[in-house]
């Protein structure tokens, strides 16, 4: 029987990687931003980051309260040990989980909302992932259908019976979840929510609607009619790498440089993450140790699996 990998948890956990570092900064007006009173108030800023990769604006303060690469890791690999477990008890022996480190993600700098800044990167890819122009993609063909409704609890897009009644609700994919999160989990995804929160407040900021102006001016200069640079982000660039799509992304980057919009909507975003870390204290602490326990109960499964 043909093998299949199981890939759900690690396109899930891939948007929660962490990505490092900080870089050096420069004074800014307090008077800017109003007081950090009240939950919807402009926070103050001391001082204004001016990164010079995507990388260094993603070092958010409500980081620390998400799981790590290395954690995330961890998490992928238990769960696919345990979905392995039980799609072999549905007697799919020959189902194998995929290989999963997290930890060497996050290589290639990402366009962001608030521009882009590897020049380098630009001038050879646009807004194209290194990693992912010339890639290959994988041939798996189409999954046995009693196999896909064992691994996911569901019938087959492509007909055939479903799985036995020994499949638990949610296939193997929905029991391993279930047995990661046997341990003290917290219900309310606060993080998610006050990162939302965050990041919809920083939009709105007024310094940093400033900035996103300029840098639309900028780019007009240059020849280029775009709002922000999340209109970058948005447009269908296509399969291949164009000297159209090369010239704008060398464009966005320059911009983004002059005006320092990411480094404004950085400086933004973490003060108003900072504000709601002291508002949701306990909340973010209870959601912490959930995180926490699940990553205990993967390590118990590793070592229960030799790894």
């Amino acid at each position: 029987m043909r093998s299949h990998r199981h890939t759900a948890l690690v396109v899930a956990a891939a948007g929660l990687a962490l990505l490092t570092g900080c870089s050096s900064s420069k004074n800014a007006d307090p008077a800017a931003g109003g007081s950090g009173g009240s939950q919807g108030a402009a926070p103050a800023l001391t001082a204004t980051p001016t990164p010079t990769s995507v990388a260094e604006t993603q070092q958010l303060p409500l980081r620390a309260y998400a799981a790590s690469q290395q954690e995330l890791t961890g998490i992928a690999r238990a769960q696919g040990l345990l979905t392995q477990d039980c799609m072999k008890q549905l007697g799919f022996a020959s189902w194998q989980p995929t290989a999963t480190d997290l930890t060497k993600a996050g290589k290639d700098d990402l366009p962001t909302p608030y521009g882009f800044l590897n020049e380098a990167q630009a001038a050879q890819y646009g807004f194209h992932l290194p990693s992912t122009v010339g890639a290959a993609k994988p041939n798996t063909g189409p999954m046995n259908p009693a196999e896909f409704s064992a691994l996911s609890g569901l019938k087959s897009p492509t007909g055939g019976e479903p799985a036995g009644g020994n499949t638990p609700p949610g296939g193997c994919t929905g029991e391993a979840d279930r047995k990661l999160k046997n341990a003290k989990t917290s219900g309310a995804d606060v993080y998610g929510d006050l990162t939302g929160q965050s990041m919809n407040r920083t939009k709105a900021d007024p310094r940093v609607v400033a900035a996103t102006a300029e840098w639309a001016t900028c780019m007009k200069q240059k020849g280029y009619v775009y709002s922000s640079p999340e209109s970058l982000t948005t447009e269908s660039w296509g399969a291949t790498v164009t000297q159209r799509e090369i010239d704008t992304a060398k464009a966005d980057v320059a911009c983004t440089k002059q005006t320092n919009l990411s480094g404004i909507a950085f400086g933004v975003q973490s003060a108003i993450q900072q504000q709601l870390i002291e508002q949701h204290a306990n909340e973010l602490k209870a959601y912490r140790s959930g995180i926490q326990a699940q990553i205990d109960q993967a390590a118990t499964v590793l070592r229960e699996h030799g790894q």
